[in-house]
């Protein structure tokens, strides 16, 4: 079986209080809830601007390729309240990760939460040696995310992408297979 087809099979992933699964359009209230606020998304994609955008984007980007995406769900509400990615690279062995989280879900651990289920999937499942994942510089909330996961911060990479009109720099942390099962 490929990287690709196990990585497939892994559309539904749990942890405590999370379920990880696929976007569908029946989400569309939950995530506009989200993506309308501007300060939810100000590091990361345009805000959603009415119900009918956000149920383009469900389509466009989650429906249409589902491959390594999820919704991240409340077990004890159902509650969409946020998403998930994995960009996977078959050929080099490792992924990329991305993570959007509702303000009012922000400081509870979610997304920590969520990160550590996609970790343990790439390495224990898909065997991959790397793992790593971008922030702006600005965003330091997302970098403390990606530290309470155990990545290691790599570097600053200047006027790496365009956010919103203007250039901003990134900041790469990663984690490699034996980082992770020394952690374990």
């Amino acid at each position: 079986m490929t990287i690709e087809e196990k990585l497939l099979l892994n559309n539904h992933l749990e942890t405590q209080r999370l379920l990880l699964r696929p976007v569908t359009v029946e989400d569309a209230e939950d995530m506009y809830e989200y993506a309308s606020d501007s300060e939810t998304v100000k590091y990361i994609y345009a805000r959603h601007k009415s119900l009918d955008d956000t149920r383009t984007q469900i389509l466009n980007y989650f429906v249409k390729d589902p491959e390594g995406k999820w919704g991240i769900e409340l077990k004890s509400s159902h509650k969409l309240i946020g998403s998930i990615d994995f960009r996977l690279d078959a050929k080099d062995l490792k992924a990329e990760i991305g993570y959007a989280i509702g303000r009012n879900y922000w400081g509870n651990g979610f997304a920590p939460e969520a990160a550590k289920r996609l970790l343990k999937m790439g390495f224990n499942d898909l065997g991959l040696k790397r793992i790593d994942a971008l922030h702006c510089s600005e965003n330091l909330k997302s970098g403390r995310v990606m530290q309470k996961i155990g990545m290691q911060k790599e570097g600053l990479l200047k006027n790496n992408t365009q956010l919103k009109g203007r250039t901003v720099d990134d900041v790469l942390y990663a984690i490699t297979d034996d980082q992770w099962q020394n952690q374990q």
